[in-house]
């Protein structure tokens, strides 16, 4: 009877007590890969590391590489003259052996190379597509809307606190996924304090510069010093306050990182005539997704530089065939170049919503849970030429419709896609995130409203 042939493959999760940084580490280290080769196989769903090994051989690569922090399976790459075919699990370091008929084809996968890597899709009767759902009308809105503008006018600006948390809290609750419902947690409060905070700031800069000239200048210097902590403080409490199935988000970055995409970088933008933007705008979207996580369980973000370059690229073509009809409509027909050009900026709105919202959940991904998102340019198009068209003529009160078709949009072309078990993921965090405890986080707890 002939052995098996046996796969080590890395299922797109880290070991509890390992973080992504570490492991990056421990593989450069330890298997001599660049960094770059690192960091593809923590971000990846599902990858082969090795193939073709006989039983014991793979049973010792599948400790080597739970020993740095990844989990991995074991599975039947090859079999001759089996009855019934075999596949061993290796997980956390303890084997399980599962029968699987016979009949069930098990592909060969090739072997992990230094600095070669192919990735798959995770087996697909393993996925479940939950798609998100949103419960909210604009007359129920509208009813939040009004009230809160007229309080905020009232008041001369200070219950705009409360009236992001009403937003966001009715927003939230009607969003769904699985039945269950999205929560936005933060108190008006700490909200009114941190806009208390910019708003002194300023306040005091601006009296300063009537007396102090030069002020201006150290009131710019100081602004672009704060300014990557005020993005990490807002995005933390923004996360910290957002929880499903009692279960909350969070993020956390360090100032370097984001003080190399919220200043550094930027400014090379006049310098390199606008050609970094693009990287820019990947570079801000991966800082956020890398450092944002569900509970203990990070997020990761799997787009590519090129993928906004080439996004960026169609729609400024798209913009220049817009002007050239505007041109040539203004030539004949004078003042109403107006709606050639209008159209062309919104169809060059939406295009660029659509393709970037689309790349931003499809290269996503919670461990082995994916997202996928299929919002279409036409179809966008059309949604965001009737709502700017009727909140045009209802001169602003369309508004709150407008809002909820926007969302309602998004969130019926965008679908959850399980990689495992749900309830059993949900739970996994929950006692991690029990056993962790609450943060301590009173300190500037504000948010800062970016």
């Amino acid at each position: 009877m002939s052995e098996a042939s046996y796969s080590v493959v890395y299922k797109g999760q880290l070991l509890k007590g390992f973080d992504p940084e570490t492991v990056m580490q421990n593989l450069m280290q330890a298997f001599g890969v660049n960094e770059q080769t690192a960091d593809k196989i923590i971000r990846s769903s599902q990858m082969v590391l090795r193939k073709n090994l006989d039983e014991q051989a793979a049973r010792k690569w599948a400790a080597s590489f739970m020993k740095i922090g990844l989990k991995v399976v074991l599975r039947i790459s090859k079999v001759q003259s089996l009855p019934m075919e075999k596949r061993v699990v290796a997980e956390a370091g303890v084997l399980h052996q599962t029968a699987i008929p016979q009949s069930k084809d098990v592909r060969d996968e090739p072997a992990l190379q230094t600095g070669e890597i192919q990735e798959k899709e995770a087996v697909s009767s393993q996925r479940k597509e939950i798609p998100f759902e949103f419960h909210g009308s604009g007359s129920e809105y509208f009813r939040i809307w009004i009230s809160n503008v007229l309080l905020t006018v009232l008041t001369l600006g200070i219950y705009s606190a409360w009236a992001k948390v009403r937003r966001k809290r009715y927003f939230y609750g009607n969003t769904r996924l699985g039945g269950a419902g999205f929560e936005y947690l933060a108190q008006p409060l700490k909200i009114l304090k941190g806009r208390l905070l910019v708003a002194g700031f300023f306040l005091v800069s601006g009296i300063l510069q009537n007396f102090m000239p030069f002020m201006n200048f150290i009131t710019t210097l100081a602004l672009i010093v704060i300014l990557p902590w005020l993005v990490i403080r807002s995005r933390a409490f923004n996360a910290r306050n957002s929880a499903f199935r009692n279960i909350r988000f969070g993020f956390k970055a360090s100032y370097g990182e984001a003080a190399k995409v919220y200043i550094l970088l930027p400014i090379l933008a006049p310098l390199t005539l606008g050609l970094v933007v693009p990287y820019v705008y990947f570079r801000q979207r991966r800082f956020f997704v890398d450092n944002s996580r569900y509970g203990t369980m990070p997020f990761f973000f799997n787009a590519k530089a090129g993928d906004y370059y080439r996004i960026l690229l169609i729609a400024g073509l798209i913009a220049l065939g817009g002007i050239a009809v505007g041109s040539v409509v203004f030539l004949a027909f004078g003042t109403l170049v107006v709606l050639p050009l209008l159209a062309a900026y919104l169809y060059v709105f939406a295009f660029v919503s659509v393709k970037i919202t689309n790349l931003l959940y499809n290269t996503s991904r919670i461990s082995s849970h994916l997202f996928q998102s299929s919002m279409t340019v036409k179809g966008y198009f059309k949604l965001v030429l009737i709502n700017t068209l009727a909140t045009a003529l209802t001169v602003g009160l369309f508004y709150p419709w407008a809002q909820v078709r926007y969302l309602k949009y998004k969130l019926e072309h965008l679908v959850f896609v399980q990689g495992g078990d749900m309830d059993s993921f949900i739970a996994e965090q929950q006692r991690d995130v029990s056993a962790l405890g609450e943060e301590a986080s009173d300190f500037m707890d504000f948010d800062f409203g970016l």
